[in-house]
């Protein structure tokens, strides 16, 4: 029976068409142009979303005491026009030529993915931070066959403009809230040692595992830690900066081996390790992740579940 989440009906419709309304004159503008208004526009959303844009600073806050609240607040402001950013950035990039794409954002250690695919394949470990979307535009523009394990859109005219944007070059789109059975989809993918691309430093809903993250329990999918002990392959963390002049840069780091041996403990281990990965970034630059999405949502849930399995905790 279809899920009526996803259906299709007037309010996703007329939803789909402002999206395409306002995505028309960002497309025309120049490329500056149209991220500083992105920037500042969405920005200014935190004035009427005060509630969220509250919790976005108590969630900073927590994360990083050592903060001062003027500190907190900036990092928030700058985190939040940070979406209207990648909003404009993505709308842009996305329409493109594979040359002008180029000028505007780069991969830096492709060779790296280069080597994995087609001998070992492998997954890619990126995060929420900075513009997630331009590296998988990137990894097309490159010449890499990708594919991406995102979250479906409860609109689907929109799901559908959103992916079409985002394999606009190449690749595909596999849903882990959508599929059937999501891991073996990504199995079969990664059986043709090709890249899967995953972010999972979102709240998830099932199938998780506690660990604590900036000193706060929060739940994990332990997709990427089964995926690369099950199939014996590397796992390469991804994170995407944005220099002073705009320009985005990719970069790949050296690729994580996973454990030899299949266990729960070696799952989790795992799994701390590249949640690891989100920490140092977080502390490198924390205006640069999405804190606008409640990622601490579940965490009176997993202490209570810690408390009853204590030899979880790591």
């Amino acid at each position: 029976m279809a899920n009526d989440r996803f259906e299709k009906n007037l309010p996703h419709y007329l939803q789909y068409v402002g999206l395409k309304i306002v995505c028309f004159p960002v497309r025309l503008l120049p490329y500056q142009t149209a991220v500083w208004l992105g920037k500042h526009l969405v920005g200014a959303t935190r004035f009427v979303m005060g509630k969220r844009f509250a919790r976005v600073k108590h969630d900073i806050a927590r994360a990083f005491p050592d903060k001062t609240p003027a500190q907190v607040h900036q990092i928030a402001v700058e985190s939040w026009r940070n979406m209207g950013v990648i909003f404009a950035e993505f709308i842009q990039l996305s329409s493109l030529s594979i040359s002008e794409f180029k000028k505007h954002c780069c991969i830096e250690g492709e060779e790296k993915l280069r080597q994995a695919e087609g001998t070992t394949g492998g997954i890619i470990h990126i995060g929420h931070f900075t513009n997630w979307e331009a590296f998988g535009l990137a990894a097309s523009a490159y010449g890499f066959d990708k594919a991406v394990l995102a979250q479906r859109v409860d609109n689907p005219y929109v799901d559908k403009e959103i992916n079409r944007l985002r394999n606009v070059f190449s690749g595909r789109t596999l849903y882990s809230n959508h599929e059937d059975k999501p891991f073996f989809a990504c199995m079969r993918w990664l059986k043709k040692k090709k890249m899967l691309g995953i972010l999972f430093d979102q709240n998830t809903v099932s199938g998780e595992m506690w660990f604590s993250f900036l000193g706060r329990t929060a739940a994990f999918a332990p997709i990427t830690a089964l995926l690369a002990i099950k199939m014996q392959i590397p796992v390469f963390p991804v994170n995407v900066t944005r220099e002073k002049n705009g320009f985005l840069r990719c970069r790949v780091y050296d690729p994580v081996t996973p454990p030899t041996d299949y266990s729960l403990e070696n799952v989790r281990k795992f799994t701390k390790q590249l949640i690891g990965y989100y920490e140092m970034w977080m502390r490198e630059n924390p205006s640069s992740w999405l804190w606008a999405h409640n990622r601490w949502k579940r965490e009176e849930e997993g202490n209570r579940y810690l408390a009853a399995h204590p030899e979880e905790r790591l």
